[in-house]
């Protein structure tokens, strides 16, 4: 009968991605787990044959609208990217929808690109997510969690921000503050919007819920129509708006503008993400700093220590935040 890598796998007491890395003589696998792996498939008669130029794929998995940004999550993938590199691996891109396939298939195609870890970006329907961690590869996701999941995850401390961008606004004597952007949009913006309420509470400020503009679609969320709409029959405007991010604070400004409202003199914005659009905008986004960089770097980081060691337990590593202060608050 025919050795396999599954078969040494078990023998080992490793993942059968590990066996791979280590008879491809991977240095992300530790020394002495290769040297187990290697004897152990000599004497159990497995052959592997390695090319010389052997290609190592990390892939990077996200949704069409997210590989889509030119601002926000570019900066993610040029990072990563980076961090990949600095690791000795190549980056592959898999498109999410493409991933909507049984976890067998899934396996058979990452195998064929020599894929050896997994990074998710940004938030993507947990089915789809249960049948890519169903391939058996180390995997962790960044900016979001899954709650019947158990999954390795980088997410920013949008709580905290929410009590940064509050405690600040107090403090510039804001007492009338509204919330903009629909939290069912994503992990990040249900986590502000929540952070909002009990920051809000905290400080002892009266929420208002004429002031509460979520009514807006949740996958197409930058209709500038159905948000001017809304801010148009709002019977009252409050001093200042903290956006669920500077997208959504950007869209804003423009339209009050076009209501004869000055930003910050008239209503004030307060963003998240600290995005390059929103230090491009007139007047800039005063904006939590959800540190991009950090998240990027430290999930390469959670991803290549997952696969030398297989029995890392699973973590969600929430990353601090800082506020930018700009123009618009």
């Amino acid at each position: 009968m025919k050795v396999t890598m599954k078969d040494i796998a078990e023998r080992t007491g490793v993942s059968v991605n590990t066996v791979s890395l280590a008879l491809r003589d991977i240095s992300s696998v530790k020394k002495e787990t290769r040297e187990l792996i290697r004897q152990t498939a000599a004497e159990m008669g497995y052959v592997f044959q390695k090319t010389k130029n052997e290609v190592r794929n990390i892939g990077l998995i996200s949704t069409g609208e997210r590989l889509q940004d030119s601002y926000f999550y570019m900066s993610f993938y040029q990072t990563i990217l980076a961090a990949v590199h600095d690791h000795g691996y190549f980056m592959m891109i898999f498109k999410g929808d493409t991933c909507d396939a049984p976890p067998e298939m899934l396996r058979d195609l990452f195998e064929k690109h020599s894929i050896s870890g997994l990074i998710i970006l940004g938030d993507m329907e947990e089915r789809i997510v249960t049948k890519i961690a169903g391939a058996g590869l180390p995997t962790v996701a960044i900016g979001t969690r899954y709650r019947d999941l158990t999954l390795p995850v980088i997410i920013e401390d949008n709580s905290q921000g929410a009590y940064l961008a509050i405690k600040y606004l107090s403090e510039k004597g804001y007492q009338n503050i509204g919330f903009m952007g629909n939290p069912l949009h994503s992990t990040g913006f249900m986590e502000r919007y929540e952070g909002f309420m009990g920051a809000m509470f905290h400080f002892g400020l009266q929420v208002h819920p004429e002031w509460l503009v979520t009514d807006l679609d949740a996958v197409d969320v930058y209709n500038y129509e159905r948000l001017q709409e809304n801010l148009r029959k709002l019977p009252s405007i409050p001093e200042v708006f903290v956006c669920t991010n500077d997208n959504m604070a950007v869209l804003a400004a423009k339209i009050f503008r076009e209501m004869n409202l000055s930003v910050p003199e008239d209503v004030a914005l307060l963003g998240f993400d600290n995005s390059i659009i929103g230090k491009m905008s007139i007047p800039s986004i005063t904006s939590v700093d959800v540190q991009c960089t950090l998240q990027a770097q430290n999930s390469v980081e959670l991803l290549i220590s997952m696969m030398e060691d297989d029995t890392r337990p699973i973590m969600r590593m929430v990353l601090p935040v800082t506020l930018s202060c700009k123009e618009s608050a």
